[in-house]
């Protein structure tokens, strides 16, 4: 039996991930999944509340009375909440069926991996808070990503957003998959590169498009 320790997963991958293999009872997963939900949630509307997101809504600020802003922010912040919900569902479920489809891994256990991916991920939201805050920069001008060098190389927007979604916490988390997965299914590197780096492009395409777009970022 193995306990659901994210943490010991996020700094001690090579140990924990050797532990999840063997055990046969995952304890603590639905409670897990649970947190890592509101965790989710939380920081989303966290996020909201200072301002992350608001750019369709100030547009709208010098049409609307009082009463009417005030039911927008609301709405608004509702709507944030259950997109932390939606993001923490896409990057725990999603990936996890894509690679249970490639491997023999127990699909729970994948799931136990992209918590730690998702925790990471988190971690990356609440940088852009004060970035937001005190610098005024958006989540693809972070100094942790490569939408600096894009904005700088081309005028191209999909590609300054594609740019923007390639960080070092992304690049964490791919690390991590890549760890997992090869505790979890014994395959060869390459394959598991192949794997993940499919993956996380896909991801980081999809990003992108929705930001070109002007769609509420998923990021």
């Amino acid at each position: 039996m193995n306990e659901i320790k994210l943490l010991k997963g996020l700094f001690h991958p090579s140990t924990y991930f050797y532990q999840l293999r063997e055990s046969e009872i995952l304890k603590g997963y639905t409670k897990t999944i649970i947190t890592l939900f509101i965790v989710s949630m939380l920081i989303f509307g966290l996020n909201a509340g200072f301002g992350w997101g608001t750019v369709p809504l100030s547009k709208e600020i010098t049409d609307l009375s009082s009463l009417d802003f005030e039911v927008h922010k609301f709405y608004f912040l509702l709507g944030r909440v259950l997109l932390g919900l939606l993001y923490a569902a896409i990057i725990l479920f999603i990936p996890s069926l894509l690679f249970w489809t490639l491997s023999e891994a127990e699909y729970k256990k994948i799931v136990v991996v992209q918590g730690i991916t998702l925790l990471i991920l988190l971690l990356e939201k609440l940088t852009y808070l004060p970035l937001l805050t005190f610098m005024s920069l958006n989540w693809y001008s972070s100094p942790f990503a490569l939408g600096v060098i894009g904005q700088a190389l081309t005028d191209n927007s999909w590609l300054k957003y594609f740019l923007g979604s390639i960080s070092l916490f992304k690049i964490w988390a791919a690390f991590i998959q890549f760890k997992g997965l090869k505790w979890l299914t014994g395959k060869k590197n390459w394959v598991l590169l192949l794997w993940v780096a499919v993956i996380n492009l896909l991801f980081w395409s999809i990003t992108a498009f929705l930001a070109y777009i002007d769609f509420s970022i998923l990021v």
